[in-house]
């Protein structure tokens, strides 16, 4: 009696502890850092899409300035009395000012164009559609292909299979590059690391190359399907193969000019238990799309819209200006935090308690320390993909030194390095795909010359050159007041950057 008795409290004893570590991702420990998924809910906001979709995909796609979608005709159309309707499958375009069923209507009106959305891929002028279609092969069994059509409409012209898939094997989801130089695409021909496999073609004078396996540093024996190539060429996946939240996780592996690196989770604000497909950034840079599919058969599917929230700082240069980069904040997740356990141990020892100042004291309760921020933001390797670079901690400070006492401002003084081997702090304010864009900014009244390098394939433009940290940090607040929201310090030494958290310490 005494051993069932211990035998079974042992096992409710497991079964607790069992609970009490099993996290809220469903058991499966996040591969990325909780500070990514906070540094993109401190940029980003998600919008849930109330459209119903009744359609055999669960996937959407930008197309011009709304969503595609694949719903049945019997939906869209009004019912005449006593007539059953059972429809079709069809191709449905809604304008993304009004995300509603009501407002959606046939992509093509002398074609339903019955494709799934998630498996279609446009050239940037919209003169062409690649597209995936299901073909029967000689009686036996129906397998997925790519076609090319132009976008006079179903009809005006013939879709084509590309030359490249006449062989049994499964060809879906096209993703061509803004150039219309390269194709990612899913597929199980041979060589194959199992299930789908992305593939890689390029776009000569004498058609499409022959496809290569893009290796298994991104297949693997699992699927990877649902491929996107943003403006910047870094490629964006569904995988069940590279571990992370459950089901279908959405990965980046970012584009260095040359080839793509390790593909990198899009964290806990992206992925979740469920099933995450279908990603892609819209062509104005500032509005992403997925859907997530759960149920046990996965019948049921909800639309997220992803936007640049005001003042994040995601902006990038361009002829007419700065515009705002969603694919920035993207590409900073290639070099994820490297925040190691012994800066979360320190600063959670030597962090003094949040409350409320004395009147006559002011201190800053909102900010990181400089060590923390920077090794969780930038990490060890400053090479591959441009990183737009976002705080870790939790921004807004509760009362600022300006808001205490106005009259008591703190003077902002510049102490140019003398010593060339002397580290200097900047403060950091925005980031641009070409040089020279800002040669100088003003903030708060006070023009200050800009200094800029080079990083992660972008230029940084930074203001301020102090050689006292505390110096640095004021300037850095009086930024983030005058709303640059991510400005950060900086550390260099001979005008390079330096990486290690230990120069922000006194």
């Amino acid at each position: 009696m005494n051993a069932v008795r211990y035998n079974m409290l042992s096992g409710y004893l497991l079964i607790m502890c069992s609970l009490m570590c099993i996290p809220e991702t469903g058991g499966m420990v996040p591969p990325v850092s909780v500070n990514d998924s906070t540094r993109l809910d401190q940029s980003l906001r998600r919008d849930t899409v109330h459209l119903e979709i009744h359609g055999p995909s669960n996937d959407v796609a930008f197309y011009m300035n709304g969503l595609i979608f694949l719903s049945n005709s019997k939906y869209h159309r009004k019912m005449i009395p006593d007539h059953v309707n059972f429809g079709q499958a069809q191709t449905y375009f809604v304008p993304l000012e009004h995300l509603s069923l009501e407002s959606s209507r046939p992509l093509f009106g002398n074609d339903p164009f019955p494709y799934t959305p998630g498996g279609m891929s446009f050239t940037r002028d919209y003169n062409i559609v690649y597209f995936t279609r299901n073909i029967e092969l000689s009686g036996r069994r129906t397998v997925e292909k790519i076609y090319e059509m132009e976008m006079d409409g179903p009809g005006e012209s013939e879709p084509q299979p590309l030359p490249f898939c006449s062989d049994p094997a499964r060809y879906m989801h096209p993703a061509v590059s803004g150039d219309g130089s390269v194709m990612v695409f899913a597929s199980d021909r041979m060589p194959s690391s199992g299930g789908l496999d992305l593939f890689l073609t390029e776009k000569t004078a004498g058609g499409w190359s022959t496809p290569v396996n893009m290796g298994r540093k991104i297949n693997t024996s699992g699927h990877e399907w649902f491929p996107f190539l943003d403006h910047r060429k870094n490629l964006y996946f569904s995988s069940t193969g590279h571990g992370g939240f459950g089901g279908y996780d959405v990965f980046l592996c970012p584009f260095d000019g040359t080839g793509w690196g390790e593909p990198v989770n899009l964290s806990g604000f992206i992925n979740s238990q469920k099933d995450e497909i279908a990603f892609s950034i819209h062509p104005n840079k500032k509005l992403a799309v997925y859907s997530t599919s759960f149920g046990s058969d996965r019948s049921q599917s909800q639309i997220y819209l992803i936007s640049i929230k005001p003042g994040s700082g995601l902006t990038s240069g361009t002829e007419s200006g700065e515009q705002e980069d969603l694919a920035l904040l993207f590409a900073g997740l290639a070099e994820p935090g490297a925040a190691t356990a012994f800066l979360a141990e320190r600063e959670e020892q030597t962090a003094e308690p949040v409350t409320e100042p004395p009147a006559d004291q002011a201190r800053d309760t909102g900010e990181t320390t400089l060590a923390e921020e920077t090794a969780a933001r930038e990490g060890p390797t400053p090479e591959k993909v441009p990183v737009a670079e976002k705080e870790s901690g939790a921004g807004k400070e509760s009362e600022t030194k300006e808001e205490r006492a106005p009259e008591q401002k703190p003077a902002v003084v510049e102490q140019e390095a003398s010593d060339t081997d002397r580290v200097v702090f900047r403060v950091q304010v925005l980031s641009s795909m070409k040089p020279g864009t800002r040669p100088s900014l003003t903030i708060q009244g006070k023009e200050y010359d800009t200094f800029e390098y080079l990083y992660k394939g972008a230029y940084r433009i930074t203001v301020g050159a102090f050689t006292d940290v505390d110096d640095a940090l004021e300037l850095r607040n009086v930024c983030r007041r005058s709303g640059y929201d991510q400005a950060f310090v900086a550390a260099f030494r001979n005008n390079e950057r330096i990486l290690d958290p230990s120069v922000f310490e006194k």
